[in-house]
């Protein structure tokens, strides 16, 4: 048995050893089925006022019906009271000239700055202002006020949540989670005072808004006050697509207890593309939370819109999902000698694959530098080397798997699937190292990621077509450049250009392409990937089959081809997403891929023989 069937048994093995790691993460994942909807309190008060027929309790009772789980709760401020009419402020030279033709305007002093309060006749709201603003008491003209000494942006200050509101919401069954913004340490104290008190079954969730969390940027009351709500047993939002200040801070401070929350505006798209965009979210990106916006304009439309936008959701996520309080996913834990198992079957992977360059050199130097990585993270801890060592398997996994698999062209069916399931067994093998490595909550819940998507798309393909056409590309050097080659040099850039735009989650979507997804989606419950079934490996198959007739246009081919297995590693290091949802995608891709390319191959050997003769026997 050759050196090389050595290695490989030995990696199946230590591979296998690290495969309940994996399971782990897969159970974790699987078992977190439970999600909630999510609504603002105040924008339910705002569409009650706009709304002639309903009041407060009816909306949310209307919502809870359509299957509504939770409403925010922001504090409220003095502006917010106003608002409300409740009360009126003035300041001391609004109040003066009120008071100016009552004669008197001399019981107000325009030198002592501050506001002037009219007392609220409801006694909770009366109550709460000399609790949290200790006021004086002042009677002018008959009217009884409150006065307070000016201090910058007290009005709009967050000075207290609303009891009533939660009284409503309690009253119609409804959980409820509290909104905590940062102002300064005195006001954030008390607010982080009053959320511990407010602490019952209805709330086990606080969510932060504004760019930064309580606290910061003192890190230490971060930290403080992160750690007297969590033993309480407050969990914490975190926003996708929104980095907050300091919250990675407070997700480390508790093992990433966090819950994934995505927000959306139902103004922006339509009911039916909102719907689809809540329940992806869902299943295919660990969220656990959707926190929607009710749509402005009309209020019965609005509301009608929030009914239907909540049923969608519900009706699209039946199948694998219940409705609920969310809670953080539970602890996965990788043993050290887990990891350690991990690192030595990637050294050993590294030492393969550089084989494909036959140089002892290079082989050796790539296997120091791994074992080198390896060494400074088990002395130093750090996070990147992991994170580099993982992106180094990422890359040249795909890059093995296709050249070790196409340097003989096969003409059988059979053997051509047998080159496609090596290359693919060598891909997940490089998969299964990567997703062991970068195994745990801080990873599934998004705070620390892979590093380098970028270079997974275009190295491989990249060092692909370098390795193929080397002795071409050093003979073109001597070659005169016509315009013609400008021309293939330019065409070459802008699909590049192009191929790498259309990575990543802000790459344009034409609407033909969107419905194309939406309908996949329908009829396969998560679409595969198009630049896998469509492209990568049919071309793979197709370079399979040329290579060994027309060795040129099969290494052409072959560039193509390389993005499937470039592309189905990168789907797997999006770590946020489902380990299921991963493997189902690709599972699809290789099997339509797989189809794709065999009919690719019928129509070359049909259509191939037919042009050659045509061509004969016009030019010959």
């Amino acid at each position: 048995m050759s050196k090389q069937k050595w290695l490989w048994i030995t990696l199946i093995i230590l591979l296998a050893s690290t495969i309940p790691g994996i399971v782990e993460r897969w159970n974790t994942e699987t078992e977190n089925n439970t999600y909630e909807i999510a609504v603002p309190y105040q924008e339910i008060d705002q569409l009650a006022t706009d709304h002639e027929d309903v009041d407060t309790e009816a909306i949310l009772s209307s919502l809870k019906k359509s299957g509504l789980n939770t409403v925010s709760i922001s504090p409220l401020s003095l502006n917010w009271m106003e608002d409300q009419d409740m009360i009126t402020i003035y300041n001391e030279q609004e109040l003066n000239n009120a008071l100016r033709f009552s004669g008197q305007e001399e019981t107000i002093d325009t030198e002592e700055k501050g506001y002037y309060i009219t007392q609220p006749k409801d006694a909770y709201f009366n109550k709460l202002i000399n609790e949290k603003l200790q006021p004086s008491s002042i009677t002018i003209n008959g009217q009884a006020f409150y006065f307070i000494e000016k201090e910058t942006e007290l009005l709009s200050q967050n000075i207290a949540y609303n009891e009533e509101t939660l009284k409503k919401v309690k009253a119609q069954g409804l959980h409820y989670m509290f909104r905590a913004e940062n102002t300064n340490q005195f006001w954030n104290q008390k607010n982080v005072d009053q959320l511990i008190e407010l602490k019952d079954t209805n709330t086990t969730n606080l969510l932060f808004y504004g760019e930064d969390v309580i606290g910061y940027p003192n890190m230490e009351a971060v930290e403080k006050w992160t750690n007297q709500l969590t033993n309480v047993g407050y969990h914490f939002y975190s926003i996708e697509f929104s980095h907050q200040k300091g919250l990675q801070t407070v997700a480390r401070n508790t093992d990433y207890n966090t819950i994934r929350l995505h927000s959306m505006d139902l103004n922006n798209k339509t009911l039916s593309e909102n719907i689809d965009q809540a329940a992806r979210a869902v299943k295919e990106r660990n969220i656990r939370s959707i926190f929607f916006h009710i749509q402005a304009g009309d209020p019965v439309e609005s509301l009608e819109n929030a009914n239907a936008f909540i049923e969608g959701v519900h009706d699209k996520l039946a199948s694998n999902f219940q409705q609920g309080t969310p809670k953080p996913f539970s602890e996965i834990n990788t043993p050290t000698w887990m990891l350690a198992i991990l690192f030595i079957t990637g050294i050993l992977f590294t030492g393969l694959v550089s084989s494909v360059i036959n140089n002892r050199k290079w082989m050796i130097a790539s296997v120091v530098f791994m074992t080198l990585l390896v060494i400074g993270y088990f002395l130093t801890g750090r996070l990147f080397l992991i994170q580099g060592f993982a992106l180094i398997i990422a890359i040249i996994a795909p890059i093995y798997a296709v050249l070790s698999t196409i340097n003989i062209g096969e003409k059988q069916l059979g053997r051509i699937t047998l080159h496609y399931l090596k290359a693919l067994g060598i891909t997940f093998t490089g998969i299964i190292i990567v997703i062991g490595l970068l195994n745990g909550n801080a990873f599934i819940t998004g705070f620390e990621v892979f590093r380098g998507v970028k270079l997974v798309y275009l190295i491989p393909i990249l060092f692909v077509g370098v390795f193929l056409f080397w002795r071409e590309m050093l003979k073109l050097l001597h070659v005169p450049v016509k315009y013609w080659h400008l021309a293939v040099i330019f065409i070459i850039g802008a699909i590049g250009i192009y191929y790498i735009t259309r990575t990543g989650n802000g790459a344009t979507v034409s609407d033909i392409e969107l419905m194309i997804r939406s309908t996949l989606e329908g009829w396969l419950y998560v679409r595969p990937r198009t630049k896998e079934f469509l492209i990568g490996f049919p071309f793979y198959l197709l370079a399979i089959y040329v290579i060994g007739r027309n060795r040129l246009l099969g290494k052409f081919l072959i560039i193509p081809g390389s993005i499937g297995f470039l592309s189905i590693m990168n789907t797997f290091t999006h770590l946020h997403i489902p380990l299921h949802i991963s493997l189902l995608r690709t599972a699809y891709s290789i099997v339509l891929g797989y189809i794709l390319g065999l009919l690719l191959i019928l129509i070359y050997r049909k259509c191939v023989p037919f042009i050659t003769k045509r061509i004969r026997r016009e030019w010959v």
